[in-house]
């Protein structure tokens, strides 16, 4: 492509923005956007309703299986961003023709599709979200008011009685008789009495 005094222009790929922040792209897989650029990089500005590309040369471009682009090219047709004006054939070796539905279409003459339901703006759902936690922080903060009793598996009756022994994860083992113990403690020493005579004291009996 040529440009001013016969200096080379740069080719570029063309998406208008109303399309590209539209809720049709928005619901597209990654694959099917993928798929649609390359459509967009087969459009040579007059040959729309009649750009060429198969399953077998659309896996080879993205780098996927065939049944992967099959899936891609019906979510393009659904969302009516592309649509197939001509199936291809296999033993013709005939690709698939295929039109960019808001460009108009050079095959049959078609206007093109203009409106476009736009998605929400990052920026608005950003605020809406500050919003939506600010007035959690809200409750958050007047519920601290309230006198309420921690539930762990210390506090829960059904767990122990006053008259068992448990352990205390914060305080050590805790007896029947209020003793309190750490938990690292061994266990108990038992200290017996030496049946031992004294023969030193009986000698001189």
């Amino acid at each position: 492509m040529r440009g001013i005094n016969g200096r080379s222009k740069r080719q570029f790929l063309q998406l208008f923005t109303n399309v590209k922040r539209s809720t049709a792209y928005y619901g597209l897989s990654p694959y099917a956007r993928s798929l649609l650029f390359e459509l967009i990089d087969r459009y040579k500005g007059c040959n729309n309703g009649m750009i060429g590309l198969g399953v077998r040369e659309a896996a080879y471009e993205l780098g996927c299986c065939n049944g992967t682009v099959s899936n891609a090219m019906r979510e393009l047709d659904d969302a009516g961003l592309a649509r197939p004006t001509k199936v291809g054939a296999w033993r013709g070796k005939r690709a698939t023709e295929w039109r960019l539905m808001w460009l108009r279409c050079d095959k049959t003459g078609d206007l093109p599709v203009s409106a476009w339901d736009q998605r929400r703006p990052f920026s608005e759902f950003t605020t809406q979200d500050t919003k939506v936690h600010g007035v959690g922080h809200r409750e958050v903060v007047s519920s601290l008011h309230r006198t309420h009793r921690a539930k762990n598996s210390i506090n829960e009756s059904g767990l122990s009685s006053p008259d068992s022994t448990h352990v205390d994860i914060y305080q050590g083992v805790r007896g029947s008789d209020g003793g309190t113990a750490s938990i690292t403690d061994g266990p108990p020493k038992i200290t017996r009495k030496s049946t031992r005579k004294n023969f030193s004291s009986s000698s001189h009996a």
